[in-house]
């Protein structure tokens, strides 16, 4: 097996960080400059060799993608196309993926993404990639109560993440399981692509490109977003066999998982707390909150399986006039000894952000939330894939 690398004979500083980036995970990356080179003697090669080779495509330019995603329909034996660009619309992902010989990544997703389309698209093993014993981390916020902010505060929190120089290259996937008033990818100005209706019916059906086909790429952060169109006049039952079928895709891709529950508990709930490293319960500093939140923390532990960690974020907190966060001492009375990150308010920026699209973190690192959350997120990064077990299951 070979991978190969398109340059269309063009030099460019971003083209050749883009190289040495694919280059420090597949030192064996061979470059070419003409794409009938490629879609012909590279894939004689491959086929008379019985092998598939690979060609990676970057697109800089975006009037370009559709002259090479119709390439890609054409018939080449023995290649797998690779396209890397900024973004790519529906309509021109779900051409390359029909074609069953090509697939994308973002600029931010590689090479890692590059990666696991090899590992599952080819019998090979290349270079140290992912060890298949090892399931991702995963996180649980948990609402106290509805209008808590427990998307917002996921939403920061992953976006801080990214931002860290340390986690740099994980993969990180966002999960939202509210699927009557799923709002996370209004947040993130994405659109939802996750047909949840269609795996209920049938999770066998679910395999990597129809996956692949549910997924929203946050463009700036890099960030998976696994969401559903907003519908309250459906219902949607949600079942443990899609569940499984979910987590199953989840799970060879991603380093990290964050899931955004909803208020309300089902069926399912426990389940999934059950498979959680972490709980982040989120609800507000005030008397009916912090009884709440206490009440969610109990629910917790009652689970079949109690995560091993539990921290509550207080959203919107009230500061002092010298800049402390007010009542403290009610907090410390109504949980105890239990682990407390304190968001402070900043309404205007909240607005700004929810009008715009754009996370705070992403828009002023030294915003006062901004530098809240940051804390939250040291303890969110700080998980680690673990060793398999019966746990990743949603059952």
């Amino acid at each position: 097996m070979q991978v190969y690398f398109f340059t269309a004979g063009i030099e460019s500083s971003e083209l050749n960080e883009l190289e040495a980036r694919i280059r420090s995970r597949l030192p064996n990356l061979r470059k070419f400059a003409r794409l009938d080179e490629g879609s012909g003697g590279l894939g004689q090669s491959g086929a008379a060799n019985h092998e598939q080779s690979y060609i990676i495509i970057p697109v800089l330019a975006a009037e370009s993608l559709d002259r090479i995603v119709n390439l890609a329909e054409q018939e080449h034996p023995g290649v797998f196309s690779i396209f890397i660009s900024r973004e790519i619309s529906a309509s021109d992902y779900k051409r390359l993926v029909r074609t069953g010989r090509a697939d994308w990544v973002s600029m931010q997703g590689a090479p890692q993404e590059i990666l696991d389309i090899i590992s599952r698209t080819s019998p090979t093993v290349i270079g140290p990639g992912r060890d298949q014993q090892v399931r991702p981390a995963i996180v649980a916020f948990v609402p106290s109560g509805g209008g808590v902010g427990n998307a917002t505060l996921a939403i920061e929190t992953v976006m801080q993440i990214t931002l860290d120089k340390k986690a740099r290259g994980r993969r990180i996937c966002l999960l939202d399981l509210d699927l009557q008033c799923s709002h996370v990818c209004d947040y993130l100005d994405i659109e939802p692509r996750l047909q949840m209706q269609e795996i209920i019916e049938n999770p066998d059906r679910l395999d990597a490109q129809l996956f692949d086909l549910f997924v929203s790429r946050h463009a700036t952060s890099g960030v998976d977003v696994l969401a559903t169109p907003r519908n309250r006049g459906t219902a949607v039952e949600l079942n443990m066999a899609a569940l499984d079928a979910v987590f199953r895709m989840i799970s060879v891709r991603y380093d990290l998982v964050l899931v955004d529950l909803p208020p309300m508990w089902f069926d399912w709930t426990d389940q999934i707390i059950s498979v959680c490293d972490l709980a982040v319960v989120t609800g507000f500093n005030h008397v009916p909150g912090l009884r709440r939140i206490a009440e969610t923390i109990q629910e917790l532990k009652k689970a079949e399986r109690s995560p091993p960690q539990i921290v509550v974020a207080l959203n919107r907190c009230e500061s002092r006039l010298g800049g402390g966060i007010a009542r403290r001492q009610h907090v410390k009375t109504a949980l105890g000894n239990q682990t407390v990150v304190y968001i402070r308010d900043d309404p205007a920026a909240v607005n700004h952000s929810l009008n715009t699209g754009v996370p705070i973190s992403l828009t002023s690192r030294s915003n006062k939330v901004a530098k809240d959350v940051r804390a939250l997120a040291s303890v969110v990064s700080g998980l680690t894939p673990a060793a398999t077990s019966n746990r990743m299951s949603a059952h």
